[in-house]
C-alpha cells in the first residue's frame, strides 16, 4: 500500500462501534455483531444465555480441577507486548479496588513481546510448555485451574490488508480459532474467553503493525465470535479458517468482546476514547505507561460491567470459607 492511499485510509477509518451498520469496504460494515448482515446491536440472546452458563460453572477449583472453597480461579493473559503491558497495569488496578475477588482470583500474565497469534495456533507450540513453566508454577496453579482468559492476538509483520483472500484480518481469524481450540485443549476447565483487537496503529514508525491492520483485525475478532454463534445454531460454519468452536463439545470456551479497544488517534470515538501519541514510546507501536494505564482502564471497566464477569470477578463472586469450629465442649 503506498504512503497516499495509507494516509487516506487511516483518516477515514471510523470504530466498528461507530461505524454500526454503515459500510468499511469489500462488502464488509460497522458494528460489533455485524449490525448490517445479522440485524444484532448487541450480543445475540442465544449467545448470552450461553455465556451465562459457562459463567456459572466458574468457581475455586483445587490442583486437579476439583471444585474447592480454598481452590482458586485463573484468569489468564494471552497476547503479544502491548497485551501484557496492558496486563501489568490492569493486576496493579485490580490489586487496589475493593470491588475485585481477592480471595480466589488468580492473575496469570502470558502475553509476551514478539509472540504473536501464530505462535499460539496449535497444543504443540512450545509456548503453552513456557506457560505452565514460567507463568502458571509460580503461581502456584495447575492448568486445570485456568478458566478464564482474556485473549489479544496480532501478527506483528502484516503485508496484505482487506481485499483479497491472503489479507492478513483472514489470517489472524484462523490464527484466533485454532488458539482458542489449542487454549482449550491445555486447559479443559478453560470456560469463558474474552477476545480483543489492537488499539491504534497509526503512529508504529517500525511497521509492526499500523493502519488499516490493526482496524481490520477488529473484523477478525468479529468474524471468529459470529462463526462460533453459527456453528452452535446450525453444527456447521460456512467458514473453513474458523471452523468447530463447538463449546458444548468442549472443542473450544465460549468466546465474546473483551474490551473494543481501537478509536482513530486523537479522534474521539463516541464514548471519549482517544489514542495520543504519548500513549506509545518512540516506534509508535509500544505502549507507553500512560498507554498501558488506559487500556487497564478498559479492560478493568469491562470487566466490572460485563454479565458473565459477575461470579468469578467481582468480591462477592467467591462464597466465603467455613470457618472451623473450635474444640470447645
Amino acid at each position: 500500500m503506498n504512503l497516499l492511499l495509507a494516509a487516506v485510509v487511516i483518516t477515514t477509518l471510523v470504530p466498528l462501534n461507530d461505524l454500526g451498520p454503515n459500510p468499511y469496504a469489500w462488502g464488509y460494515y460497522g458494528g460489533l455483531w455485524d449490525v448490517k448482515n445479522t440485524g444484532d446491536a448487541t450480543i445475540p440472546a442465544d449467545h448470552a444465555a450461553a455465556g451465562l452458563r459457562f459463567a456459572a460453572k466458574i468457581q475455586p477449583l483445587d490442583r486437579d480441577g476439583h471444585p474447592d472453597p480454598s481452590g482458586k480461579i485463573g484468569f489468564l493473559a494471552v497476547g503479544y507486548g502491548n497485551t501484557r503491558k496492558t496486563f501489568e497495569q490492569f493486576e496493579a488496578m485490580a490489586a487496589a479496588d475493593p470491588h475485585v475477588n481477592h480471595d480466589a482470583l488468580v492473575f496469570l500474565n502470558a502475553a509476551f513481546d514478539h509472540v504473536d497469534a501464530l505462535q499460539w495456533e496449535q497444543p504443540w507450540n512450545r509456548i503453552y510448555g513456557a506457560v505452565s513453566n514460567n507463568v502458571l508454577a509460580p503461581a502456584g496453579i495447575s492448568e486445570a485451574q485456568v478458566q478464564v482468559i482474556w485473549l489479544q492476538q496480532i501478527n506483528e509483520h502484516p503485508y496484505v490488508p482487506l481485499g483479497i483472500q491472503i489479507a492478513d484480518a483472514y489470517v489472524v481469524k484462523g490464527e484466533i480459532a485454532n488458539a482458542l481450540r489449542a487454549l482449550k485443549t491445555w486447559y479443559p476447565n478453560l470456560q469463558i474467553a474474552y477476545l480483543s483487537s489492537p488499539e491504534y496503529g497509526g503512529y508504529d514508525t517500525d511497521h509492526m503493525l499500523g493502519e488499516p491492520f490493526a482496524y481490520e483485525d477488529g473484523l477478525a475478532v468479529r468474524w471468529v465470535i459470529l462463526g462460533q454463534i453459527e456453528f452452535m445454531r446450525k453444527g456447521e460454519t460456512w467458514d473453513p479458517r474458523i471452523a468447530d468452536l463447538s463449546y458444548d463439545e468442549g472443542k473450544a470456551p465460549w468466546t465474546t468482546w473483551g474490551p473494543y479497544l481501537w478509536a482513530n488517534g486523537t479522534t474521539p470515538r463516541s464514548d471519549g476514547l482517544t489514542w495520543q501519541r504519548s500513549d506509545f514510546e518512540a516506534d509508535g507501536f509500544t505502549f507507553s505507561e500512560a498507554g498501558a494505564r488506559k487500556s487497564a482502564g478498559l479492560l478493568m471497566k469491562f470487566l466490572l460491567g460485563e454479565p458473565t464477569a459477575a461470579r468469578w470477578f467481582g468480591q462477592d463472586a467467591t462464597p466465603p470459607r467455613a470457618r472451623r469450629r473450635s474444640a470447645r465442649r
